[in-house]
Formats: structure tokens, sequence, C-alpha cells
């Protein structure tokens, strides 16, 4: 049977060079579009896909407090973000729009409308946002959500949003994994951990500063993650966060305006970084890399070095980084107080414990600036804590000193923790802040700060600046 090239020849009939070349070029395209086939069958799907969701793309523009150099000054940014009930709540990043003490929301059909926080959650890099329509205002369409444990590498997806603040923007890849696993140490622009509980979808679509929050679409036209970040340094690697964390954090965002986890106060590494040491890939069990002090874990005898075997009975394992989120899920999602049995191995044997779990409490804090005293303070997590080796999370963190201000001829220093001011105990940031306000008020000339630096013990003395 004769068969026709693209160009109107017979197969097998001599060609020009040239016409060879476009022969090819040609071919080609349509092989790598149309995978059934049709190059218009891609194409329709693609623009059938974006119709579905740009209805409910939105831009987020939010007015946060920034705290830099011992001062604090208010800042505008730009994300994305979509709608993602019949409600009017819209899920966009924690590190676009977190803490926010302002929003405007720019709808698909370019009106703005007020926004209000609902509830925010770094760990997983979420924050839930509702619209402030006017009365009578009517609602955009909101999202279909897909599920991303049906997702499959080298699936075609979307990223939509405004990178670089250029809005309803749409690039197209692929899925490059979906499994993806970020050091536990990584951290947002804002300066918290996240990533402890999700693997990332890896893409090749690209995502810009300002595609944060926006949605990660298959060709059904459904959200199967959201955009978090791209590696810069790189082309063509982006990661989103899979819908099926946002759906279980956006609930409880929604209900509660928090997310609720349990604590033991562990953290893990995978077998792969032992294997010499265990001499076999077949050894069960995680590795149990750090107790924190004063932990319930530590309370019953749980040491770093133990390899966890099972937690509630079910078997614990992790070989590679790519399972250890998994693992802290398991331990976050149990009820908060609940006695578990634990199952570790030391030393050839088989220990059990149990361990009531505790609330893992906020993982960011809030900052305040003390004008008059010239610095910026923040409030001691038990993530802060760890992070400084901090024995307890009493006191304020001091985050910045104002260049030539009157802490910065005190000698106070960025890291310090504020234990005491005069005779009085700082327990937490509202309680540095309420003996703030009554200092101030006075007019006191001078501030004896009790400090702790580096396990010492100091004082500092501030002349405080009533001048603003």
């Amino acid at each position: 049977m004769l068969r026709w090239d693209t160009i109107g020849r017979k197969v097998g009939s001599r060609l020009p060079l040239k016409d060879k070349v476009a022969w090819v070029v040609g071919f080609t395209l349509v092989t790598l579009v149309a995978g059934d086939g049709s190059a218009q069958t891609l194409q329709q799907q693609i623009l059938d896909a974006r119709d579905k969701v740009t209805p409910a793309l939105v831009n987020v523009q939010p007015i946060t407090d920034v705290y830099s150099s011992g001062e604090r000054r208010s800042s505008t940014g730009v994300g994305s973000g979509f709608i993602f009930d019949a409600d009017g709540h819209v899920i966009t990043n924690y590190h676009v729009a977190g803490k926010a003490k302002r929003l405007i929301i720019t709808l698909s059909n370019k009106q703005r409308v007020p926004g209000v926080l609902i509830g925010e959650d770094p760990l997983t890099d979420i924050a839930v946002l509702r619209l402030e329509l006017a009365e009578g205002q009517t609602m955009p369409a909101h999202v279909l959500l897909g599920d991303s444990d049906e997702l499959s590498v080298g699936q075609y997806v979307m990223a939509l949003g405004s990178p670089l603040a250029l809005q309803r923007s749409l690039s197209f890849g692929v899925v490059s994994s979906k499994d993806r696993y970020l050091s536990d140490s990584f951290k947002l622009p804002t300066g918290e951990k996240t990533g402890s509980f999700n693997t990332w979808i890896q893409t090749d679509a690209a995502i810009n500063p300002g595609n944060s929050g926006g949605p990660l679409v298959n060709l059904k036209g459904e959200v199967v993650g959201v955009n978090a970040r791209g590696a810069f340094g790189a082309s063509s690697i982006g990661f989103a966060i899979p819908i099926n964390i946002v759906k279980e954090v956006a609930a409880q965002l929604i209900a509660t305006g928090h997310v609720e986890r349990s604590w033991l106060g562990l953290t893990f590494q995978p077998r792969e970084e032992l294997a010499q040491y265990f001499e076999a890939e077949s050894v069960p069990g995680v590795v149990i890399r750090s107790v924190d002090p004063d932990s319930p874990a530590e309370r019953v005898g749980i040491r770093a070095g133990d390899m966890l075997l099972a937690y509630r009975g079910e078997l614990m394992s992790a070989q590679f980084t790519e399972e250890l989120p998994l693992i802290y899920k398991r331990i976050a999602d149990t009820p908060i107080g609940s006695e578990v049995a634990v199952a570790v191995a030391r030393g050839g044997d088989v220990l059990e414990f149990t361990v009531t779990t505790e609330e893992r409490g906020a993982s960011s804090s809030d900052e305040m600036e003390f004008e008059s005293w010239g610095f910026t303070a923040r409030g001691i997590t038990r993530e802060l804590a760890r992070e400084f080796s901090l024995p307890d999370n009493l006191g304020v963190l001091v985050a910045g000193v104002k260049p030539n201000g009157v802490a910065f001829h005190g000698q106070l220093f960025a890291g310090d923790r504020i234990v005491a001011v005069e005779d009085e105990p700082v327990e937490d940031l509202d309680g540095l802040r309420s003996i703030y306000r009554s200092f101030d008020d006075a007019r006191t000339d001078a501030v004896l700060l009790t400090v702790m630096r580096r396990h010492s013990r100091r004082w500092i003395l501030i002349e405080p600046s009533y001048e603003n």
C-alpha cells in the first residue's frame, strides 16, 4: 500500500535535503504533541482544562509586617491562589499570605475584592483565605479537585498563576517525580521549616516567583497540587504540594483555624545512610536520629540510636529518605494525649514502651518591634528552641537589633534570649509586650534586661529613646 508523507510525496521517493529535514521535523512535532495520533486532541485537552480552572484562578496581594535589622516595616508582594469551594475559600501558600494583615485578591474577571486569612500551616506551606464579597456580588466558580495519589511520572500537567506578577499565566510540562523528598532542614522564604509530613510533586512545568499558591492541573482540569517553589540555579525543576495533603490541612484550617498534631520529640534518618553498619538492606525499622530534651519519648527512656520498629502496632520502616514523611505523619495524625505502644531495637534486644503523645504546638511565632528599646524579638517555639539548642522555650529571642540604636549601644545581640526585665521574669512574647508597654507608658530612663547568651547569663542596660 502506498503511503504519503506530509509534503505530498510518495514514501520512498527521493527528496531534496531541505525537504527531508522539513519532513522529519514536522513528523517529530506531530508525534511529540499527539500521543494518540491527533495533535488537535491534545491541544483541545489543554484548552478545555485551562477553561475549567481559569474562572477560579486568583491573584493574591498580601500586605504584611516585615522585620529587619531591628525594625518593622510594611511590605507587599504577589502570589497566586485558587477558589477551593463554594464558600469562597481560597488556597494559597503560607509563604505567600501567612501572617498577612491585609489581603487584596484579584479575581479572574479582574475585579479586586478584600480577603481574610482563615488559617495557616507553615509545616505544609498552606494558607486558607476567604473572599469578602460585597452584597449582591456573585461567588465565582471553584475548582475541581483531583487525586494526587493517582499521578504518574510522565503525566502531562499545567502550572497556572502569576509568575513575576504576570497574571493568568500558564506553563505546560510533565510530572518528573511524584514523591520527591526535600531535606527536613528545608526552610520557607519566611524562615520556617516545612515539608516534614509530605513528599513533593516535581514537575518541569515552569514555576517562577509569583506562581506560588497557584494550581497544578491535570488534563481533566482537576487540581492535583499547589505550586510552591522552583529550584534556583536550575531550569525545569519545580515543586508542588500534593492536593491530597492540601485537602486534609485545608479542612482543619477552615474548621478550627489551625492544624492539630501529636508530638513525641523524635527525629529520624533512613537506613540507607547506615547500610554498612547494618550490613543488610533488609533490616526493618527506621533509625531514631535524635530525641528532644524533656519530650514524651525521652521521659520513657527512648534514646537516639534506637531503631523504631513499630508504632501503635504498625510496623515502621524507612530505607530511603522519601519514606520518612509518612512516619512523621503517622505520629502527627495520632489523637493528642493518646497512650501509644512503641517498639524499638537496641543492642540486639527489642524494647517496648508506652508513650503519651503531646500537642506539637505552633511551628511559627509572632515577632514584635520594641521601638523605644531598639530591637525586634520573637516568641520561642519548640522548633526554634531545637534550632538554637535552647534548654526550653521560655523567654523571647532577639531577632534583630537596630544599627546604632540604644540596644546596639547596650551590646544586645540578635540571638540573645531575654528571660527577665528588671526583676520581672519574661515567659513569652505576650509577657514581654505587657512589660514593655508599662515601661514605655512610664517613660523609664533606663531598663535592665537579663539575657542568656550561649548558656551564660548577662545583664544589658538600655536607655530607651522616645523620640518617635
